[in-house]
């Protein structure tokens, strides 16, 4: 289901399949009516539809807001960020706010970063969250204060937020603290890697023993190396 938000269309094909901004989608229907196994489809003894509603898409529309990072539920955070910010890119803000939040949620709910299940999903968002703050040149020890705003802000609705709060901290914290290490360890290899190369390009089993061996995402090394040759 799509929304239209009055904007003028982009141009005579203008339909909500378009990234213009005039329509956004607050809700979806799956109608599911076939049954798949190694025979190939047959019909479902009983249809039926999975329906879901864009909770926050919801609430940007009710409040005449541009995106969702623009209401109440990320507003705190994503002026924090913009405060603190060194280098400004919006992706990076938004990335943020929506990885920590998305990291406290899971550990209030017991997850603890690992290397499997939803253990490992909460680790790379709490990774991806610090690659982010490094781009805009935050402190990382500002990761407390993020937290703080969060749970001030969210603690009506999710009163387990300020219950865990201090879990909460200390597994970020720690998790953070590992991936600084990481990060040291994989540029030192990284440097030692690119001693031999002169034409600008990384074989790619460089980039995967990087990754594999220390943990070293393959996105920082792009990153390093446009900032070695470039």
């Amino acid at each position: 289901m799509f929304y239209d938000t009055g904007k003028p269309a982009c141009s005579k094909d203008c339909q909500p399949s378009c990234n213009c901004g005039k329509y956004v989608e607050i809700w979806n229907n799956v109608f599911m009516e076939y049954f798949k196994d190694k025979n190939g489809y047959s019909k479902l003894a009983q249809k039926n539809v999975d329906t879901g509603l864009g909770l926050e898409r919801m609430a940007m529309l009710l409040q005449g807001k541009e995106t969702p990072f623009d209401t109440e539920i990320f507003k705190p955070v994503m002026e924090k960020l913009e405060e603190l910010q060194k280098e400004n890119y919006i992706e990076s803000r938004r990335i943020i706010a929506e990885h920590l939040r998305s990291s406290m949620m899971i550990i209030a709910d017991g997850g603890r970063p690992s290397n499997i299940d939803r253990g490992y999903v909460l680790r790379r968002l709490i990774r991806r969250m610090i690659r982010h703050l490094n781009k805009l040149q935050i402190n990382l020890d500002e990761l407390s204060t993020l937290i703080d705003i969060n749970v001030e802000n969210l603690k009506e609705m999710y009163p387990e937020l300020e219950k865990n709060k201090e879990i909460i901290k200390n597994t970020i914290l720690e998790e953070k603290n590992k991936f600084v290490k990481t990060l040291a360890n994989g540029e030192r290899e990284f440097e030692k890697q690119i001693k031999n190369i002169n034409d600008g390009k990384i074989p790619g089993e460089v980039v995967f023993k990087l990754y594999d061996t220390y943990g070293f995402p393959p996105e920082v090394t792009k990153d390093l190396a446009r900032r070695t040759w470039i």
